[in-house]
Formats: structure tokens, sequence, C-alpha cells
């Protein structure tokens, strides 16, 4: 259950067994059908086939990634059962450790519900010398590859209730505290807002807490993931087109729940709290509804606009629940909040609304040197009129407008300003409907190796 299914295994040894199709990289196109990244010659000699893989011309820090995806897809596509990579001598570290990460991205695929015949078992071996730097990137690809494993379950398996199931044993087979507060418990201490959004479900809203001590005595960094198990969208409905994907909605959370295991393996110094808001925004009889105003755990009024924006009402209660029981160096919030970040960066990269650009350059080098990158809504206090409540504090949509912004600067209504905070709206991330050289078609697992760069990077 906690580990995604790979297809291939990546492996070191000396001996190589008979067959072996050897892999290259090659950087220099020594011949005319090498033209684009990617492209490849297979070179046959007696006993011996050789495939060299062309890296392009062009070179950014993703280039290695996305050859080692693409050597992945070839050896799964042709169903190879051995072969053996050899790294390039003159290889960076950046670029070592990418190819190798792209190979271990690559070989995940999420087909646990389709029927399968005589499935092939392949085995990529590398060099000895590699076994370090590959375990490293194991783990933290590992903790990827569950994080989209999780991720592409349907809202069958996967709901408020199943998830803290799910998330007891992980915590307990990594070593982490956990802490489940249901919806009376939220209730009870006055959560109204995440309350609200699950009320209408069968499954009610759950928070789940999980805390890895870390391996340095300081405060702990605070990461919250929205959980929106599924979206309907509420009494302000989805159309049905729109809904489809919505399983998707609990990607933030399923990257809070990645970081979390890297860090308990890598040993990362920083302590870590991860906060999962889980709910499931259903219509029913009991739901919320537009009109309806909501007391939040801050104590701050919500005046509901759209019951399609419940994603804010989660994690407001989230972020208040970090400051009230912690005192936390940093917070950082992961959501697919809201479509129109999709629409203003594409899926290139996340918006981030923050409240200290120290933080924001943090992150920012580590999205560039991770290739998971992000990019800075502006959070001017004019966009802050866009929500004022008329018949509370602060109401949940300011409509179209400045969309992503306006989301964000709902949230920042929750977080102190003395507080290190960053909102990361991954909306246009987090799943794609085409695949990438790295990356199957669904969950990206996005945020899992950007917040592991910068927990292992930030104290040095």
């Amino acid at each position: 259950m906690i580990d995604a299914k790979n297809e291939i295994e990546i492996k070191t040894s000396l001996k190589i067994p008979a067959g072996a199709i050897r892999l290259q990289i090659v950087s220099g196109a020594k011949s005319e059908l090498l033209k684009e990244k990617g492209d490849l010659v297979v070179e046959k000699e007696k006993s011996k086939t050789t495939v060299s893989f062309y890296t392009g011309e062009k070179i950014n820090p993703d280039s290695y990634r996305s050859l080692g995806g693409i050597v992945a897809k070839w050896i799964r596509k042709n169903g190879i059962k051995t072969a053996a990579l050899q790294i390039p001598a003159d290889l960076d570290d950046r670029d070592h450790k990418a190819l190798l990460e792209g190979l271990l991205l690559g070989s995940f695929s999420f087909d646990k519900y389709k029927k399968k015949e005589d499935p092939v078992n392949s085995v990529i071996y590398l060099d000895p010398s590699e076994e370090i730097l590959l375990q490293t990137c194991k783990t933290i690809c590992d903790a990827v590859n569950m994080a989209r494993e999780w991720a592409h379950e349907p809202a069958a398996v996967i709901n408020p209730q199943t998830l803290s199931e799910r998330a007891q044993k992980f915590a307990k087979q990594f070593g982490l505290n956990c802490k489940i507060l249901d919806d009376k418990q939220l209730t009870e201490m006055g959560a109204g807002a995440i309350v609200a959004v699950g009320q209408g479900s069968k499954t009610p809203s759950r928070m789940i807490i999980l805390e890895y001590k870390g391996t340095e005595k300081e405060k702990p960094v605070v990461l919250v993931g929205k959980a929106l198990t599924f979206d309907s969208g509420g009494y302000s409905i989805k159309p049905g087109d729109s809904m489809v994907g919505m399983k998707y909605d609990k990607c933030g959370a399923m990257a809070v729940l990645g970081v979390l295991r890297a860090a308990s393996q890598l040993k990362i110094a920083t302590p870590i709290i991860g906060i999962i808001c889980a709910a499931e925004n259903m219509l029913s009889q009991n739901s919320y509804r537009p009109d309806d105003i909501l007391i939040s755990l801050s104590g701050k009024s919500i005046e509901v606009i759209s019951t399609d924006a419940e994603g804010r009402l989660v994690l407001a209660d989230g972020l208040t629940y970090a400051q009230q029981n912690f005192s936390p160096q940093a917070i950082v919030d992961l959501a697919t909040l809201t479509g129109g970040c999709a629409v203003a960066y594409g899926h290139v990269r996340a918006g981030v609304l923050t409240n200290n650009q120290s933080l924001y350059r943090e992150l920012f080098e580590s999205g560039e040197r991770t290739w998971e990158r992000i990019w800075q809504l502006p959070n001017d206090e004019d966009y802050a009129k866009l929500i004022k409540g008329k018949d509370a504090d602060i109401k949940n949509s300011g409509g179209r407008l400045a969309s992503p912004v306006t989301g964000g600067m709902f949230l920042k209504e929750f977080v102190s300003d003395e507080i290190p905070w960053a909102h990361l709206d991954i909306a246009g991330v987090a799943d794609l409907d085409e695949a990438t050289d790295y990356s199957v078609p669904g969950a990206t697992g996005f945020g899992v190796r950007l917040l592991v760069d910068w927990l292992s990077n930030r104290n040095q």
C-alpha cells in the first residue's frame, strides 16, 4: 500500500547478465540520425547490442532528467528485461543526479486496475560506484511516486476516513507521530470552515497531523496540504467535464506526505509538521450553501459566495491550527487552489503568494534546481478589497478577476505577518492530461522534490 509500483528495477552490480542491452548517453552527435533530445541509434555487434541516446544540443537543469525518463520509457515500450547503463564520466553532479531521477520517475505507472498479460520485469544495472547517489535518488523518487500513486486513487478508495487510516499506517512505517481530528473534534474546537466543506458527504472532514522530529532541536517547519478527495463543487456545482479529474484535488496533501517520507529516510535536520486538511465536497441535504456564514478556527467569520471555493476554507483552519499548536519557523501550504493559476502560468510553473521575500527566494532557487519551478503572485493590499465580506469579516470568493491572487490573499488573512509563509498554488502542475518525458498522464508529484531540496539546503 505504501510503495508505488515501478516497472523497472534499478540496481548496482559488477556482474552484468549476458545479453543485457548496453545503454549509453552521447552529447556529441556521432550520427546524422541524432538530431533531437532522445533520438537514439542501435548498434549490434555479434553478442552485444548498444543503444545510444542523444542529449540534444540545448542543455538545461532538466535535460538529463528528461533523458532518463526517455530511457525508462524506451525500456518499458520494448519489453527489455535487462540493460546496463554507462553514466558519462564527465557528467557534473547536477546532471548526474537528474539522470538517475529521470530513470526512477520514468519507471512509475499506475495500472493496478488494468488487466495485464505477461508483465515484463525489467532491470537496469549501474556501476557499483553509483550506489550512494542511487539510494539518495531512490529515496526521493519513491516519495514522489507514492504521492503520485495515492493521488491517482479514486474517491471510492481514498476519502477523508480512509486517508486517515492510510496516514496512520504510513506514520508507523516511517517513524512519525500521527494525530487524527474527526469532524466532531473539529466542531468542538471551532473549526467551522473545514467541517462545513465536508458536511454534505457521508465521510466527514478530517484533519491529519503528522510530526517528523528532525535531528536538530529547533522550531518546526509546517507544511499544510489541501486534500479534497473529491470536489463536486457542492451547490455551486461543477459542469460534468470539469468534475472529471477531481480525484487530483488532493495532490497538495499527497506532496506533503511525500516530503515527510523522504525527510524521515534522509534524516533531514529540520523538524517538520505536516497538516493534511481532508474533506469531500459533495451535494446532499446537509451540504453547506452559498450565503452561509462560517466561523473559522481563528474566530474570523467567512461569507460563502461559492461552495466551489472550498479549498481555501479547509486550509484556513489548517493554517490556524498550525499557529495555535506549534511555533513554526515557517509555513508552506500546497493546494490545487485555482484554475486561474493554470490559466496564468499553464503547466510550467506553480504560483506563489508569500509574506516573506527571503522565503520566496529560497523556494525559487530550489525550484530552479529541481525544475519544479515557481513564480511569484502579487500581494498588494488592493486585492484584499475584493474579498472583503458584506455580512461577515471576509468572503471566500472575489470572483474570476485575479482569482489566483485573491485565493492566496484569502489564506493570508489567516497567517500572522510575523511568521514566514508561502502559499503554492499547484493547480496547473499537479496533474497533466498528457505524459511528459518522466511522468505518465495524471498526478506529477509536484512539490516533493522542490520541498525536499529546500529543507535539505535551508540551514546551509
